[in-house]
């Protein structure tokens, strides 16, 4: 029983401890944040909540980055059928290409979304 009774609790304790750490965290974070608010709303102080910005080019930035993704993954495929064929590196290229490429997609994004907004905020069109 004790040979079978180790695995278990090593399993227990790397899965549940970490858990048990950080929703401890959270619910110290959450009880601060209110005792905050409540001390606030003690002293007369009129609450605000920030104003929160949606973003509206969410699909475009999902879009973009699927894309990359793909595109990414089929030229690591390529290159590590055509030039990598049997070796090693041939394996991490398709994940090299693919990260690559899905960063690429990010900076057309952040690009695309930078020169939307000038021109929305330029009231000459």
């Amino acid at each position: 029983m004790s040979g079978l009774l180790i695995p278990i609790v090593a399993i227990i304790c790397t899965i549940g401890l970490p858990i048990l750490v950080i929703s401890i965290i959270v619910y110290k974070s959450v009880q601060t944040k209110h005792q905050e608010k409540l001390a606030m709303i003690e002293k007369g102080m009129i609450l605000q909540e920030p104003e929160k910005r949606t973003n509206k080019y969410t699909a475009l930035r999902n879009g973009l980055l699927l894309v990359g993704l793909a595109v990414g993954a089929m030229i690591g495929l390529g290159i590590s059928e055509t030039w990598l064929r049997d070796s090693f590196a041939g394996d991490f290229m398709i994940a090299i290409m693919t990260i690559l490429f899905g960063g690429i997609a990010f900076l057309a994004y952040f690009f695309m979304i930078r020169s939307m907004q000038k021109q929305d905020n330029n009231p000459e069109i």
